[in-house]
């Protein structure tokens, strides 16, 4: 069988092209399978150079509103058209409903190709916390309808988000599953502590990391992230714990105000950097409530690292009890009493430390590509 998956996002720095990378390299290493997976995209960022990754020309590229750090492109249809003409799948598979999805669902539709989808991100949450709009969300989740009502098969990243799809979007029932969460369980592991890698950030080994890896922007909750730290610093200049931020967005502007709190932004890093620093922290803090899952959450359980999360969105789904804590999205002393309470109890890092690996362990990448493969030989039968 082969399946053609096409991504608006594969050479960016998030959780989205990090399993969609996996899923390729599953099929790719496990040709017993009988499992053809070819990754498209459209991009002039830098992606693996790999047989099975296609890179397609675009007319013109303009960064994403509201998020800079995401091209968009005017796809070219006759090069869509003309690689599903030259692979002939048997499905076609979409990963986000953005310019380049929404053209190869057109080509597609016009060869009679079955299409199937990945509910990555819930845009329309994410945009009414960008216009605080009722009739934004409304309208973003007609045109997520739109989209998704004619495939095959939609998977939802974690079961939080089955009953939005099929009561905000309508989508049916029998055509929605969850796809079970997997990550690289070798690339994120404990192993990869390395204390000293601080020092690289001109950081000091022997105080507390608090560390946040995905986008810097209002999406992911950073203003609030920050006005709780703020907080907690205030009422406790004495604590010896920083604030670590990973990744890229408008609000590393902030960096140097920040700096008085012990806030620190270290920019976009990937690679055996990114494990080291994760392996490296003392718990790993999410405030976001629009994530359907949370790529991030099992790379820090990976990793040995406890976990601060929202009860909003999917993250929550994907913690046990004795490996962090949900949290009341936006309620900002909860926030800061659990994150005082991780600093000054050690007992209650160690607990979560212990149980953040072995619960991560059920989230092998190797399932879900298994799943992903499984739901669609099972529609072609």
């Amino acid at each position: 069988m082969k399946v053609c998956l096409f991504t608006d996002t594969l050479g960016d720095l998030n959780g989205v092209s990090r399993f969609i990378q996996d899923m390729g390299e599953q099929a790719n290493q496990h040709p017993e399978f009988n499992f053809q997976l070819h990754i498209a995209t459209s991009t002039s960022k830098p992606i693996p150079d790999t047989s099975y990754i296609h890179n397609l020309p675009y007319r013109f590229k303009v960064a994403m509103p509201f998020y800079q750090e995401l091209d968009l492109v005017l796809p070219c249809r006759k090069a869509i058209r003309q690689f599903l003409i030259d692979q002939q799948p048997d499905h076609v598979h979409i990963s986000t409903p953005g310019p380049f999805g929404w053209a190869a669902k057109k080509e597609a539709e016009k060869l009679s190709i079955p299409l199937f989808g990945t509910y990555h991100t819930d845009f329309p949450a994410y945009l009414y916390d960008l216009t605080r709009s009722n009739w934004v969300k409304k309208q973003t989740d007609k045109t997520m309808t739109r989209f998704y009502q004619n495939f095959e098969h939609i998977f939802s990243r974690s079961d939080t988000y089955l009953d939005i799809l099929q009561k905000d979007l309508k989508l049916s029932k029998n055509k929605t599953s969850t796809l079970f969460p997997g990550t690289h369980l070798q690339r994120f592991h404990p192993d990869y502590q390395t204390p000293s890698i601080w020092k690289k950030f001109n950081l000091s080994p022997q105080r507390l990391k608090i560390l946040y890896v995905g986008r810097i922007n209002i999406e992911k909750n950073i203003p609030f992230l920050l006005e709780v730290w703020q907080t907690l610093y205030q009422k406790n200049p004495d604590l010896k714990a920083d604030l670590i931020l990973v990744g890229e967005g408008r609000y590393r502007k902030w960096a140097n105000k920040m700096r008085p709190f012990h806030i620190h932004f270290l920019g976009p890093i990937q690679g055996q950097a990114l494990s080291e620093l994760y392996a490296s922290s003392d718990c790993f803090i999410f405030p976001s409530t629009t994530d359907t899952l949370g790529q991030v959450i099992m790379e820090a359980q990976a990793s040995g690292i406890g976990c601060l999360v929202s009860d909003k969105g999917g993250p929550q789904s994907l913690l046990h009890e004795n490996s962090g804590q949900v949290i009341e999205a936006n309620n900002t002393q909860a926030w800061v009493n659990a994150l005082q309470k991780v600093i000054t109890q050690e007992e209650i890092r160690h607990l979560w430390t212990n149980n953040s690996r072995p619960n991560a362990e059920q989230y092998d990448i190797v399932k879900s590509f298994q799943q992903f493969r499984h739901q669609h030989l099972t529609e072609i039968l």
